[in-house]
């Protein structure tokens, strides 16, 4: 999730994280009777996304941001009826997917903390032409881009307690018409986190994708936990909408972040869901760990 923290005019940083999802494994027979009730099931054994990012202070109340992700989806398998009921093997599916530019701009509050308003767009850059183990173009939810043009709007608010920093935001893609005429689900995601920091003298904030520590020659390291509710709408094929698909989730991630001297940020964290309410069509997670790293150029 994001805060509201801002860039200094001139400054920029640049990001690695790469995040680990292991979904439940469900078993041939319920992949097969799902497919007997109409419900085209997909199961996988796990889902890793890579996602590289850069960040650039246009003024110190406005950071440009532009993503690119990486992600591979392992033994990916489809229940399926005719000719007969049974399991497809889809094979794996890995890919550079759709580039995001984003723009954050703090509307209140000090250099650090207050409230920023999210705005961005998801550019069709990734592949959307990944085919099974045996020739089949895999459906567009499953290939590395969607083709479509997305746009995105949210917020994000923060303060600080003391050595104490709390954070909430909220994020919501709004989807288009991609490639197999296919509309994925609109997708919200919005959370709280509370995280503590040690090992410096300095009021604690901390700015995205910067060691506000840098400046001052210190390194410190934090605590951090996070709710997360996440929802994902119903997608359409062909201008039918597909009942058996989207969900919502809430997640809690615990974590800590080392803040070095020299720049840079390292983070891990490992996330548990505590709810969902997965449709049918796909697994729900079972866990999910992230690492990442950041350097203030």
């Amino acid at each position: 999730m994001q805060g509201p923290d801002t860039l200094e005019v001139g400054k920029a940083a640049a990001g690695f994280q790469l995040t680990y999802l292991r979904t439940r494994q469900r078993s041939d027979t319920e992949l097969e009777a799902l497919a007997a009730q109409d419900v085209a099931a997909h199961d996988l054994d796990y889902m890793a996304t890579g996602v590289i990012g850069l960040a650039y202070g246009v003024t110190d109340r406005l950071t440009l941001t532009a993503e690119l992700p990486y992600t591979r989806r392992a033994d990916l398998r489809e229940g399926v009826a005719l000719p007969a009921p049974g399991v497809e093997q889809l094979g794996d599916v890995s890919g550079f997917g759709d580039a995001s530019l984003l723009a954050k701009y703090r509307i209140a509050g000090s250099n650090e903390r207050g409230l920023a308003l999210i705005g961005g767009i998801k550019l069709p850059t990734g592949s959307t032409r990944h085919f099974s183990t045996e020739g089949k173009l895999l459906e567009a939810e499953h290939q590395a881009g969607s083709g479509s043009w997305d746009a995105y709007l949210g917020a994000a608010a923060g303060t600080d307690l003391g050595r104490i920093t709390l954070d909430a935001s909220v994020l919501y893609q709004f989807t288009s018409t991609g490639a197999q005429q296919t509309r994925l689900g609109n997708r919200m995601q919005g959370g709280l986190a509370l995280s503590h920091r040690f090992g410096a003298d300095e009021h604690h904030h901390h700015g995205e994708g910067e060691d506000d520590h840098h400046h001052h020659g210190h390194s410190s390291w934090d605590l951090f936990g996070e709710a997360t509710a996440e929802w994902e709408g119903r997608q359409n094929v062909s201008g039918v909408t597909e009942e058996e698909t989207g969900g919502t989730a809430l997640w809690l991630t615990a974590g800590a972040r080392l803040n070095s001297a020299s720049g840079f940020a390292l983070t891990v964290a490992a996330g548990l869901p505590l709810s969902q309410d997965v449709r049918p069509s796909h697994a729900p997670g079972s866990y999910r760990v992230s690492l990442a790293l950041a350097k203030a150029l």
